[in-house]
């Protein structure tokens, strides 16, 4: 199931998904919870939130799948990513946290510091724990090829 789809790693499929929807909705979970007016939207956030957990998860299973498949050409393939990679569902699920305090609010008003503050501090982690996790995965993929070959000005 985490495996492969029509011959492709599930990983790399999915793992874009996450790449673009974590921190899109991690600035997004911050911006209704800042936003008064905006607060009417945090169901849907909520719920799309919820969504990025689940392909979170997704793509971190996919990806030990993957590990494990590529280990036996190369015992160290993308040790770091791996590592990294295992906290992404984690910090989906305090965006997707965040979102619900952000929802609550609307019947607890009492609740909007904690709302604003929690929102704020998820949404650096997603913008951030992704750009580390993806960094180190694009690195393991791509930095041997990319350093072995000429860009196409100097041929």
């Amino acid at each position: 199931m985490f495996d492969t789809i029509s011959g492709l790693p599930v990983h790399a499929l999915v793992v874009h998904a996450v790449v673009v929807l974590l921190p899109l909705m991690s600035i997004v979970t911050a911006a209704v919870a800042l936003r008064p007016r905006w607060r009417q939207y945090a169901p849907a956030v909520a719920v799309i939130d919820g969504i990025v957990v689940v392909i979170a998860f997704v793509a971190k299973k996919s990806g030990e799948v993957l590990q494990a498949r590529l280990q036996e050409l190369n015992p160290a393939v993308a040790h770091d990513h791996g590592a990294q990679g295992r906290l992404v569902p984690y910090v989906a699920l305090g965006v997707f946290v965040a979102a619900l305090l952000v929802w609550a609010t609307s019947r607890w008003a009492g609740l909007v510091p904690v709302a604003v503050g929690v929102s704020l501090l998820a949404g650096v982690a997603g913008v951030g724990w992704t750009y580390v996790t993806g960094d180190s995965g694009a690195r393991a993929v791509w930095g041997q090829t990319i350093e072995n070959t000429k860009t196409p000005a100097s041929r």
